[in-house]
């Protein structure tokens, strides 16, 4: 889904910065004055739950796309059928929502441009909040924008990007807007009253249409953020056992009453069933989605539950469904929907997933930092003495697996010894397999490892720490606080 290019500039006040040209001196209107008249036409739009709808190109493919906006926050959806993924934005940071209404985080850091759109587009630089907050107003004077002649406004705050604004005078309505260096510029027009604000219907950025409204209300109810997954627990401590023979964690759980073989794969951005699981629940498609690993096809989604695992429960929820993954002895895949729900620890020496995280091993082993690339967790770690950013992958029974690309560019990491097929999900591939003498993790250095390289893996950041690696030791993931701790399986926590 390609929703970064587009997704921060929704459900926004802005307008093109076309040429706009300092006029001689008026009749001196006072701005607390313009402001007073911009608060009469449009008060408390900073406060209103907003919801828009409009039409889209993406990747060809003609959709719908609707926003829900309200203050600084907004969700952005994409459906099909009655499967719904999209962008979720709290104010600062921006989120990947899959299939199940899980957020992940998708920036690192706040989102100063975004955030200043989001003021722009509320009008929230109006709000008392706004200056009592630390937020400024300054007086640009009078120019010439859009052959109209407007009052030109800035306005700053702590985080967002500074911001211009060009307000037409006789409807107190923002004509145009623009961030201070003219980078990035917007025309609204086609207002409509909607409820007891003018709105635009019409949006372009650079001269080019970004917008096309074709239904803009009002929403009573206030703005829900993406909330996931909920498990009950039926008892204490809660966890599943692992089938002790597997290098990837694999345990028994059951859904919709059926047991089945459940995966768990951190590499996995939303659950999935197997299309012989599928089958067996009489379960009808909702909806499709297109899935990538060594290959990529088009495939269904479809809707099941109760799932269970050991002591822990989670209700009905959205499954995609994959041809090809019980020929390895599994038919469910755990992936970000119910990782992300409560901190996870796998117990690779007493062959057990455990959940609610691990405080026996709090002040041991090593912590380090995630982040998140398509829902699948990312830490920095360091090959040999070349830093980078691998995917933590519990689903790959690889020990380090490079990304094809990233390998032709830093060959010298190591040396192939010898090849072999592998398989995954969509196809099958070579991987070639050599060793590097260390690879350090936090303050964790495990010596003369085997790392390979997939050819046509593309991967998620520059590969993946896979299972082989990771069973070396006990690992704690908690998506909420974005946190991996590892301890050796040699150490007693």
């Amino acid at each position: 889904m390609k929703f970064a290019a587009w997704a921060a500039l929704l459900c926004v006040f802005a307008a093109s910065f076309g040429p706009a040209s300092a006029q001689p001196a008026a009749p001196a209107v006072p701005l607390a004055q313009l402001l007073a008249h911009m608060r009469a036409v449009n008060g408390g739009l900073w406060n209103a739950h907003m919801s828009s709808t409009s039409p889209h190109v993406i990747d060809g493919v003609p959709t719908i796309m609707d926003t829900e906006a309200q203050g600084l926050q907004y969700v952005l959806t994409q459906c099909s059928g009655r499967v719904c993924m999209g962008t979720y934005f709290d104010g600062e940071r921006v989120y990947s929502v899959n299939i199940n209404d899980t957020a992940l985080p998708r920036s690192p850091a706040p989102e100063a441009y975004l955030r200043a759109l989001r003021i722009l587009g509320t009008l929230q630089f109006l709000s008392p909040e706004f200056t009592a907050g630390g937020g400024r107003i300054d007086d640009g004077g009078w120019v010439t924008f859009q052959g109209k002649r407007c009052r030109r406004i800035f306005f700053s705050e702590k985080i967002a990007s500074p911001m211009q604004v060009f307000v037409d005078p006789q409807t107190g309505l923002v004509a145009g807007a623009a961030d201070v260096n003219g980078d990035a510029t917007y025309v609204m027009r086609d207002y409509r009253r909607v409820g007891q604000f003018m709105l635009p219907y019409e949006i372009d950025r650079n001269g080019a249409p970004l917008e096309r409204y074709i239904a803009r209300r009002i929403v009573l109810a206030p703005l829900e953020r993406p909330h996931g997954l909920t498990a009950t627990v039926s008892q204490t401590p809660a966890g599943m056992a692992l089938d002790p023979q597997g290098t990837t964690p694999i345990g028994t759980c059951e859904i919709g009453g059926v047991s089945a073989k459940c995966l768990i794969d951190t590499g996995n951005s939303a659950l999935s069933m197997s299309l012989e699981l599928a089958e067996k629940l009489h379960l009808e498609p909702i909806g499709m989605m297109h899935i990538a690993g060594l290959g990529d096809y088009a495939t269904e989604v479809v809707r099941a539950g109760p799932l269970k695992m050991g002591n822990v429960r989670f209700g009905d929820a959205n499954y995609v469904v994959l041809s090809d993954i019980n020929r390895y002895g599994y038919d469910v895949v755990i992936g970000a929907d119910v990782l992300a729900s409560m901190p996870i620890t796998i117990d690779y020496a007493k062959h057990a997933l455990y959940f609610g995280g691990d405080t026996q091993a709090d002040q041991q082993g090593t912590t380090v930092a995630l982040a998140f690339q398509n829902f699948v967790p990312v830490v920095n770690v360091t090959l040999g003495e070349l830093p980078t950013a691998l995917a933590v992958d519990t689903g790959d029974q690889s020990n380090i697996n490079l990304a094809y690309q990233y390998y032709q560019q830093h060959p010298s990491l190591f040396q192939a010894t010898k090849t072999e097929r592998v398989s995954g999900i969509g196809g099958t591939s070579e991987e070639l397999i050599g060793q590097i003498d260390s690879v350090r993790i936090g303050t964790l250095t495990a010596e003369n490892q085997q790392i390979g390289t997939t050819r046509i893996l593309k991967g998620t950041a520059n590969g993946h720490l896979g299972a082989a690696f990771l069973s070396k030791y006990r690992i704690t993931l908690d998506y909420a606080h974005q946190l991996l701790r590892l301890l050796p399986k040699t150490a007693k926590p």
